[in-house]
């Protein structure tokens, strides 16, 4: 399933993977959700939890994933630093972006981020 986040003026279609978190995430859209943008990525808290298998989880991501944090219920689209990412345990990928994440380095502060289904 393709989904698509909205941030600033900036469309990021995303393609999820088969996993019960994503497929549960995807079952809950579209939402509307506020994320902060660092050097590494854009990162908000959803406002419920999402299912897990916990082979599922694991540290880092590769630039260009979008993955949940289940401590906490984060959620975040990675565009940097995955050399760097191992550091930072707990993560499950739900997808990977399709397109270049290069307008997203351009981007700064808190967006109010659309994320909806688009197929």
């Amino acid at each position: 399933m393709r989904v698509e986040l909205r941030i600033g003026e900036v469309a990021v279609p995303v393609e999820l993977n088969g996993s019960a978190a994503a497929r549960a995430l995807a079952a809950r859209l579209p939402q509307t959700l506020s994320m902060s943008v660092s050097s590494v990525g854009c990162c908000g808290q959803l406002g419920f939890s999402l299912p897990c298998d916990a082979a599922d989880v694991h540290p880092g991501w590769s630039d260009g994933d979008l993955n949940y944090k289940p401590e906490g219920d984060w959620l975040a689209l990675f565009f940097d630093d995955e050399k760097n990412s191992a550091r930072y345990g707990g993560q499950v990928t739900l997808g990977r972006a399709a397109g270049s994440l290069d307008a997203l380095h351009d981007l700064a502060a808190t967006h109010d981020v659309l994320i909806e289904n688009a197929d």
